[in-house]
């Protein structure tokens, strides 16, 4: 029986030669790992619209104050080179002022914060209208309409720089005409991370 040395996946390792048969199986560096985060949700409370359809004014009286809608905190800093997935869903709900015109925009801004100041990801809309002529709209009578539409987007990087970073949808603009409220309920933001387990880091 022959002892020799071979070379396999970056180490050196001593092993048995059999003539009639050579077999040897490498094992991995890394293992691809998995990370699911849910998040908290907020929601808003009936957002009024004023009937104005210019940007509502917020406390501070120089523009639309954000509502933080949910959040979820992910670390990635123990995966290599992860692929970060962020999934938001939302039920929106409103109400007409009884006038056959109306229009809705919210705009949704998805931020993270890892250990410093808030770095803007992405920024989806909402909007929802209808116009009518005068005619048509005197011979409506005027009705109140009530709806209630899903609404959901998703936000995908690969980060080069993994580390524990907290991710905050927000409503950051509102604008509206004839609406009486809006409310944004049955959130749900969930956090995916897919990448190489650093064994180096656990």
């Amino acid at each position: 029986m022959n002892r020799g040395r071979v070379n396999c996946c970056d180490y050196e390792e001593e092993i048995e030669t059999k003539p009639e048969k050579k077999e040897h199986k490498c094992k991995p560096h890394h293992q691809t790992e998995t990370i699911l985060r849910c998040g908290t949700a907020t929601g808003s409370g009936p957002l009024s619209c004023n009937g104005i359809g210019i940007p509502s004014v917020g406390s501070n009286g120089y523009g639309f104050q954000p509502i933080v809608q949910a959040a979820v905190v992910l670390n990635t800093s123990k995966l290599i080179n992860p692929t970060v997935k962020i999934d938001f869903s939302s039920l929106i709900s409103f109400k007409t002022c009884g006038d056959d015109n109306y229009f809705l925009h919210l705009a949704f801004k998805l931020s993270k914060v890892c250990g410093g100041g808030r770095i803007p990801l992405g920024t989806w809309t909402f909007e929802q209208s209808h116009h009518e002529d005068n005619a048509v709209a005197s011979t409506n009578g005027g009705e109140f309409v009530q709806e209630t539409d899903p609404f959901c987007f998703s936000w995908c990087e690969c980060d080069d720089c993994p580390d524990c970073c907290r991710y905050i949808i927000e409503i950051v603009d509102q604008q509206c005409y004839n609406i009486e409220f809006v409310t944004v309920s049955n959130i749900s933001l969930t956090a995916l991370a897919v990448g190489l387990k650093n064994s180096h880091r656990d």
